[in-house]
């Protein structure tokens, strides 16, 4: 799904005379590079002076419900039905739904620099096609819908690490040692220390003795309604 599908998803219909000054206010910024709500309120009350049904005041009203809805935004030529056109800001924005991510993984995945990564990521953010959260002292972006609610599993589920590490542990329903698993998927231990903590952190994994010393137990009934949760059902 691209950007523009994704729009005609969370909008609701337009009403008739609410398409008719976005299809003016469009062709205005064909021409114009920024505009005032002055200026566009003038523009478009000269093109349909002659249409009974609207007059200057309901004209300002829907731009500023235009407005209102992050359809467009003054200071700058950029609507929210234009965002597409842009195939690395498509990019972008189809990457953060797929996987929610901070921006040195975008520039990383998708080779790009940072300046031209927090360009798009901007007017992704401003048009309300993604929106940004701190976790661990980093900005992480998600997909505008989503519940911010599961921020946190959104970004740890779809780590590769992570899946690799609940995936071994889902294999033996038994108490890990720190070693065991990282022996076994041939990683640091300080790194699976650093992941282990957070899906303690997370819930989905529980300290038990084993042998005297803490040991790591996946809690599987636990996943399957944060799964489900997380997918609303």
């Amino acid at each position: 799904m691209n950007a523009y599908q994704y729009i005609l998803n969370i909008n609701s219909p337009m009403k008739p005379l609410e398409s008719v000054v976005l299809s003016i206010v469009t062709e205005y910024l064909t021409k114009k590079t920024f505009f005032s709500i002055n200026d566009i309120v003038e523009y478009v009350n000269n093109r349909v002076r002659l249409n009974p049904d609207i007059n200057r005041n309901k004209i300002e009203i829907i731009i500023k419900s235009l407005i209102k809805k992050r359809v467009i935004i003054p200071g700058t030529r950029l609507m929210k039905n234009n965002i597409a056109e842009n195939p690395t800001r498509n990019e972008i924005f189809n990457y953060i739904k797929s996987k929610p991510s901070n921006i040195n993984e975008i520039m990383r995945t998708l080779k790009i620099g940072s300046n031209q990564a927090l360009w798009h990521l901007s007017c992704l953010e401003k048009f309300c096609f993604v929106r940004s959260a701190k976790l661990n002292n980093h900005r992480i972006f998600f997909p505008f819908d989503s519940n911010p609610k599961f921020d946190k599993l959104h970004y740890y589920l779809n780590k590769e690490l992570v899946r690799t590490i609940i995936n071994f542990m889902k294999e033996e329903n038994k108490v890990f040692k720190i070693t065991e698993i990282a022996d076994g998927l041939k990683k640091n231990h300080s790194t699976i220390k650093k992941y282990l903590d957070i899906l303690i952190n997370l819930k989905l994994i529980r300290i038990e003795k084993l042998n005297g010393r803490n040991g790591f137990k996946f809690d599987l009934e636990r996943y399957s309604k944060v799964i489900n949760s997380v997918r609303g059902e």
